[in-house]
């Protein structure tokens, strides 16, 4: 198993211009920037390229299933009878599809605990996950004055390529900031193993809605 590049977006349901209706272009800049990340994971791999988000159940799921944000008052037009996938991972999803990705792709649910049940392929990774949600005091979780540090230690560990700085973001202090991604950022700290990150690239650090949201990429090299 090889992995060529990982690429990081925030699981934002306004990354979906449908889905943020009349607001779609106050978030163009982070949509642009995480379809860059896409199309340079697109770039470095010939295999397939494998989405990873979190989920309640760490589980994979077919490749047949797709994309649909009904959940959010949006039908899918044209409509597409396929079975769908959770919503944080039907957003990489839909981002591969927005960048004309038409290789193969899997998709990977990583649980709370940094569990899955699969087996991972070739390829490249596009890990969907948010920073933490109380920046502000209109954040999901309202303001914690911890939670903007926490995401300056995020961001710096994807700008300089720091697997370990990532993979060893504190655990309780990652839930009680509400730190969505964490886990996920776990299991990849698990999954690069021995490799290590010959290019890094930080493409977007903001929270606009008081959740942190990276941007980001990292060419690997065993």
């Amino acid at each position: 198993m090889s992995i060529t590049s990982v690429g990081f977006v925030p699981a934002a349901p306004l990354l979906v211009p449908q889905v943020a209706g009349g607001s779609s272009q106050l978030d163009e800049e982070l949509r642009e920037a995480c379809r860059v990340v896409a199309r340079r994971l697109a770039a470095t791999t010939d295999d397939a390229i494998t989405v990873v988000a979190p989920v309640v159940t760490g589980a994979a799921w077919s490749t047949d299933a797709t994309w649909g944000f009904e959940g959010f008052g949006v039908p899918r037009e044209p409509a597409d009878d396929r079975p769908r996938l959770p919503w944080p991972i039907g957003i990489g999803d839909w981002l591969l599809d927005d960048v004309g990705w038409t290789g193969r792709r899997n998709y990977i649910g990583v649980a709370d605990d940094g569990s899955v049940s699969t087996d991972l392929a070739a390829g490249a990774l596009l890990l969907v996950g948010d920073g933490t949600a109380r920046r502000t005091e209109k954040a999901p979780g309202h303001l914690d004055e911890r939670a903007e540090a926490f995401d300056v230690q995020i961001a710096d560990a994807i700008r300089s390529g720091d697997v370990a700085a990532l993979g060893g973001l504190d655990t309780a202090l990652a839930a009680d900031l509400l730190c969505a991604g964490a886990p996920v950022w776990r299991w990849l700290s698990v999954v690069i193993g021995g490799d290590h990150v010959a290019e890094a690239d930080l493409l977007s650090d903001t929270a606009p809605y008081g959740v942190g949201y990276f941007a980001g990429w990292w060419r690997i090299s065993p």
